[in-house]
């Protein structure tokens, strides 16, 4: 079950099944935007929706670290974020 999270530096992130990443992508054979790496069988996908990539677990938290929020960008990753928690039915964010 997806679930969000806001990352100390501010950008929004989602965990994911890859079974949840290759129902919305239609390819069931996901991999990491980062490293390539198979994501079958890992139910803690790091979905990014302003870079709009999904991550294995340890690209994810490094990616998370290096990525920036910039003023002129909030726009889309306010549109980003709403897509994907409409999608994934998540209503209430903490």
């Amino acid at each position: 079950m997806a679930k969000f999270f806001r990352h100390s530096n501010g950008i929004g992130w989602l965990k994911i099944t890859w079974l949840e990443l290759a129902k919305y992508s239609g390819n069931m054979m996901p991999i990491c935007d980062e490293c390539l790496k198979d994501l079958i069988g890992f139910s803690n996908v790091v979905l990014i929706p302003i870079l709009n990539e999904a991550y294995c677990p340890e690209c994810g938290k490094k990616v998370l670290e290096r990525t920036k929020s910039y003023p002129e960008d909030k726009p889309i990753e306010e549109r980003r974020e709403k897509f994907w928690l409409n999608y994934f039915g998540i209503k209430e964010v903490k």
